[in-house]
Order: structure tokens, then C-alpha cells, then sequence
């Protein structure tokens, strides 16, 4: 069987083996590459995952909405440990056992924060995890950017490590800074002052540069600073972003890294947001599978999961939804008005328009073919010739 691709953003690639790789979208030879396999295995991360999302009209979680029938904190991690391997830790808060439960796998890299008090409390939860694991540098990162690449990250890291920095963080400029804490550049030294707390008769004008809520510190440097945050402000919380100031104040060297108006860092705190993100990552989905040698047809009526992994070969034809860990062989063939789930396409298979599938609810594996000339009134098991299973 030839080899096929599951793509998602961040330019991760896994064949029908298992196996993990960079696309040309991750540029080659480039992710984790330039700093070394040591410098790697002294660098953690750190995802901030416990909020509610309140404005995303849910109880659950935020970070378990789904973009393309895959939670949000999936894309997070997936592009982190592209950069940092296994050494990227969860702080998780709102409907704990709900994440964890989602991602079992990873029971072990969740810390609990059981009082969120804020984003820099959040670390302070994490703090002795990240020292007990003798990380040298930590990467943190919101757990709602899920546009966020490995790409990405690995330059941001890049250029930290360049500039022999104690704290980076990346900025990024957009018209209107809505909630996001805002960026004060008092000529060389950077300060983010949180929108509730910003006073333009104490910071000056206006300015569309804003934080992006992704840093790079040197834990030495900058743990100390940790117990120094206070809730003095409007949000009466702990911002991590109270940082930065202190890092200025103790002396330490602090770069903000300015992406200009690249949108790939901003969360997503509203249906509206989520809608636009989730169009960004199918776009990307299915042009990697286009580049790869698979034929889409009404490609934008298309919508692929990022785990789908499909052989070159293969044809489809939207309007169409493939999700879950899906297998699709070279030869096969999936007419338009289909959902499937966790579904493995035999090579050759076709599957006809309007057939629906997902697991059975028996314990017993299912496994199902619709035939050639099998209308949608006729029935779609045939045990003779397996065409599609249930993984």
C-alpha cells in the first residue's frame, strides 16, 4: 500500500504507518533543527487551557470546541510538540475531567489549576512541574490558537535564543485591539498594559500593536518574578503579562517580537472567531492533500478532519465531511454528500452519494461496503466484499 498523508496546520505529516514528519509547508530540516537536539530536550511548553469560554456560549471548556471535528487543544499540542517533542504540559481548570477525558492520552501532562485565578496564576500552578522537569526554557502558549504552526514557533524560538533574551513574547497589530492587552513601547523596552487597565493619559495615545499571548522565558530568570505578580488591577487576577514590567524592573533583557498583522495568534473567544479559524485550517487541510497527489473536486465544499489520512490516488467529490482517523486507499473513490468517521476505504472501494456513516453502537466491530448501483433506498451492508471499517 502506497503511503498516504494526514495533514494539518503546522505543516505535521504522518503516514499510514504512524510515522511523523515536516511538509514543505514546516520547511524542511527547519523545525527544532536549527537549535539542536539538546537545546530541545532542555525546552518545555506550557499550554494555558483551564478557561470557560463564556463568550463561545458553552459550558464546556473552549479549548474542547471542535474546528473540523477535532477539539481546539489538539491543534495547540500538535504544533508544540512538533517543537518541543513530549515536554509540553496543560494547565487545565473549567470542566477539568472533561479534557482530560477527551485526550486520555495525556493524562499526564495535565497540572490542574482548581481556582483560576488568571494567566499568571496559571503558571504559578505549573511552576513546579516545569523546574522539577529541569527545563532551561519554556514556550507558553494560549490553548485557542488553533492556526498557531510548528513553523511558527520554532522561528519565534529561533530568534529568542538569537537575541539571548531572559523573556520574548510575540506582538501583533490589528485595528482594533478589541480586549487584547496592549503593547507601550517606551523606546527600547516593551510593556503590555492590559485593556481594562489601559489609561491613555497614563500610556500614552492609542496603538494597534497588541500581545499575542505567546512567550519565551528563560525559567532561572524569570521564576523568581512569579511570586511577585499581584491582582492589583481591574481584573483583580494575575496576569503573566505583569512579567514583562517586572523583567524590565529586575534588569533582565526582554524582546517583543512583532508578527505586524499576521492573524495565525489570535484566540478564539467567539462563534464568529471559531467559524473563521476552522475555514482557514480546511483550506489548509485540503490544499496539502491537493499538492500531495489527491483529486478533489468542489474542493471548497470539502471539509476534512486533520488526522484523515488519504493515498495519493484517491478521489473525492464535495460537497463532503471525512473525520476522526480515517483511512482513505489510493484507487478509492467517495462521491459527494457523504459524512464519514473513523472509517477505513478499502483500495478501489466506491462509495455512492448519501451514505452517512459512524461507528455502531455494538461493541463488535462493523464493517460495511455499499456496491456499485446500490441506490440510496437499497441497503449498505455486504458482507461478501468489505469495502469500508470501523477503526
Amino acid at each position: 500500500m502506497s503511503k498516504g498523508l494526514a495533514l494539518w496546520p503546522g505543516g505535521i505529516a504522518s503516514d499510514v504507518s504512524g510515522n511523523t514528519f515536516c511538509t514543505e509547508k514546516a520547511r524542511p530540516g527547519n523545525i527544532a533543527g536549527k537549535w539542536g537536539t539538546d537545546m530541545r530536550e532542555h525546552c518545555g511548553a506550557l499550554i494555558l487551557a483551564a478557561g470557560k469560554g463564556t463568550r463561545m456560549k458553552t459550558d464546556a471548556p473552549k479549548v474542547l470546541v471542535n474546528l473540523l471535528g477535532t477539539p481546539m487543544l489538539w491543534y495547540v499540542r500538535q504544533a508544540l510538540a512538533a517543537v518541543c517533542g513530549e515536554n509540553v504540559l496543560a494547565v487545565v481548570g473549567h470542566r477539568a475531567d472533561l479534557v482530560e477525558a477527551a485526550f486520555p492520552d495525556w493524562r499526564d501532562a495535565f497540572v490542574l489549576q482548581s481556582e483560576q485565578r488568571g494567566t499568571g496564576h496559571a503558571l504559578a500552578v505549573a511552576l513546579p512541574r516545569l523546574r522539577a522537569a529541569g527545563y532551561e526554557y519554556v514556550l507558553v502558549v494560549n490553548g485557542d490558537v488553533p492556526l498557531i504552526t510548528a513553523a511558527d514557533l520554532d522561528e519565534f524560538v529561533e530568534t529568542a535564543l538569537a537575541a539571548q533574551v531572559d523573556l520574548a513574547f510575540i506582538t501583533i497589530r490589528l485595528p482594533d485591539p478589541g480586549s487584547y492587552g496592549r503593547v507601550v513601547r517606551r523606546g527600547d523596552i516593551p510593556v503590555i498594559v492590559e485593556a481594562k487597565d489601559y489609561d491613555p493619559d497614563v500610556h500614552g495615545p492609542g496603538t494597534p500593536e497588541v500581545n499575542a499571548g505567546t512567550y519565551f522565558l528563560r525559567l532561572a530568570a524569570v521564576a523568581p518574578l512569579v511570586d511577585l505578580l499581584t491582582d492589583d488591577n481591574a481584573g483583580r487576577e494575575y496576569y503573566i503579562t505583569d512579567l514583562v514590567g517586572l523583567a524590565n524592573q529586575a534588569g533582565l533583557s526582554v524582546l517583543a517580537v512583532d508578527r505586524g498583522t499576521d492573524k495565525t495568534y489570535l484566540g478564539n473567544n467567539t462563534p464568529v472567531e471559531l467559524v473563521f479559524s476552522e475555514e482557514i485550517l480546511r483550506r489548509r487541510i485540503v490544499a496539502g492533500h491537493l499538492e500531495a497527489g489527491v483529486i478533489i473536486r468542489a474542493a471548497d465544499q470539502v471539509r476534512l478532519g486533520p488526522e484523515v489520512v488519504i493515498e495519493p490516488g484517491a478521489e473525492l467529490c464535495g460537497p463532503l465531511e471525512i473525520y476522526g482517523r480515517s483511512r482513505i486507499a489510493a484507487g478509492a473513490t467517495i462521491a459527494s454528500h457523504n459524512v464519514l468517521r473513523d472509517v477505513t476505504v478499502a483500495p478501489g472501494a466506491r462509495i455512492l452519494s448519501f451514505a452517512t456513516s459512524r461507528r455502531p453502537s455494538s461493541a463488535r466491530t462493523a464493517r460495511w461496503a455499499r456496491t456499485p448501483g446500490c441506490g440510496p433506498a437499497r441497503s449498505l451492508w455486504s458482507r461478501p466484499r468489505w469495502a469500508i471499517s470501523w477503526r
